[in-house]
């Protein structure tokens, strides 16, 4: 069924319940409750599985904007159902080892290590445009990260003055030495995705990822001798 034949179905539902009850006729209002909440739990699972729906129906769209998606009887069952419609766990694990292990000489930003995390989960769960645009943050955030710490630029120009006197360009150029026309090709790459000029970079998702983990390791590397001190854990201070 589609999106307006689902609205009308609960709609014609509950004018027949409200009807029963104002007439008085309780038992038949009773035996009509069954089917007006069964149609309303058909139609919070499409939308639970949609997220846009295109239609000009005024009563459509006064009764999607009236529904409460989170008055679900039973979220597992309806997780499931929605989870694993898309992706079982196999294939999970499957999807996850398929993505390099960033090989760090020392422990990097805590905020780099939870973009590296979603990225890795996000590929896992085939959330492709998220992975890439992930991985602009995650070349960016490192190149940032050794830019400070190596002394190029000053920690308060990032933190106040980051795109007007170091822009991606600047920032990359400082860091990036003989790979430099590399980097930020593929950091220019990963842009039209977070710009919305496209859903894929060149080289997909996982390309885009591995290819971004191999640039900040190598980075990392590259700057190790000139980098004091690395980030600590709450538990390791």
């Amino acid at each position: 069924m589609n999106i307006e034949a689902l609205c009308h179905e609960l709609l014609n539902f509950r004018e027949t319940s409200t009807r029963l009850l104002q007439t008085g006729d309780i038992e038949g209002w009773l035996n009509s409750l069954a089917p007006e909440l069964r149609a309303g739990e058909r139609l919070r699972s499409y939308l639970l599985d949609n997220p846009i729906i295109v239609t000009e129906d005024p009563d459509v769209k006064r009764l999607v904007a009236e529904m409460d998606l989170t008055e679900i009887d039973d979220p597992d069952k309806v997780g499931s159902e929605l989870l694993f419609s898309w992706i079982s766990p196999a294939e999970y694990g499957a999807a996850i080892a398929e993505v390099s292990v960033l090989i760090a000489p020392f422990r990097i930003p805590p905020d780099l290590e939870t973009f590296l995390g979603e990225a890795r989960q996000c590929y896992a769960l085939r959330q492709y445009s998220a992975v890439q645009s992930l991985s602009r943050t995650i070349l960016e955030a490192a190149v940032s990260d050794i830019a400070v710490r190596t002394g190029k630029i000053p920690k308060e120009a990032i933190e106040h003055a980051m795109f007007r006197e170091y822009p991606p360009y600047k920032r990359i150029k400082l860091v990036a030495g003989p790979r430099f026309e590399q980097v930020y090709e593929h950091y220019k790459d990963l842009c039209k995705v977070v710009h919305g000029l496209a859903t894929t970079a060149s080289l997909g998702a996982l390309g885009s990822l591995t290819k971004t983990i191999g640039f900040v390791q190598h980075l990392y590397e590259q700057h190790k001798g000139d980098i004091c001190g690395s980030y600590k854990t709450e538990a390791e201070q």
